[in-house]
């Protein structure tokens, strides 16, 4: 098993309007829902089945997470960019594994948060340098009508999740 592919990229830019249509008008980047906000847009490859393959922030503000593992709300740090990448995300086969991948990322103390965001389930850990990185479990299509709704603090059950998903 292991990483599968990479699922998607989250980039802080200055203008997500503009970013937006710069992805749709140049590569072909469709708005999921046709949706574009000021703060957040999640966009389609053209040919893409993926929930979203590219995701882009108002520059980082404090807004979203301002470091690997900072609660939300907190300003950024002086040393985070204020544009760039935010993160890269993996995606893997099963729950199993994504289970497998967040306890070596505890043992290793390169844990950060767990969440579920309904479609999909991910922890999240940082490498050596301090980079953030996504790994991700998409619930398969035919099943999404028994995943229920995710806590309301968007932290991943796994107890639940693997009695479900397992």
């Amino acid at each position: 098993m292991g990483i599968k592919r990479l699922n998607h990229a989250v980039l802080y830019v200055s203008d997500v309007a503009g970013s937006a249509a710069f992805y749709r008008d140049v590569l072909g980047f469709r708005p999921k829902g046709g949706a574009v906000s000021d703060r957040a847009v999640f966009a389609q490859a053209a040919h893409s089945d993926n929930d979203h393959d590219l995701a882009l922030f108002q520059r980082n503000l404090g807004q979203q997470r301002s470091g690997p593992f900072s609660p939300r709300g907190e300003a950024p740090d002086p040393h985070q960019p204020k544009a760039g990448l935010y993160h890269l995300a993996w995606e893997v086969d099963t729950l199993l594994e994504l289970k497998r991948i967040r306890d070596e990322l505890a043992e290793l103390d390169k844990l950060g948060m767990e969440e579920d965001h309904g479609v999909h389930k991910s922890v999240y850990g940082h490498d050596p340098d301090g980079l953030l990185f996504e790994v991700c479990w998409f619930v398969p299509p035919e099943r999404l009508a028994e995943q229920g709704e995710p806590a309301a603090d968007g932290k991943l059950d796994w107890a639940r999740e693997l009695a479900r998903f397992g």
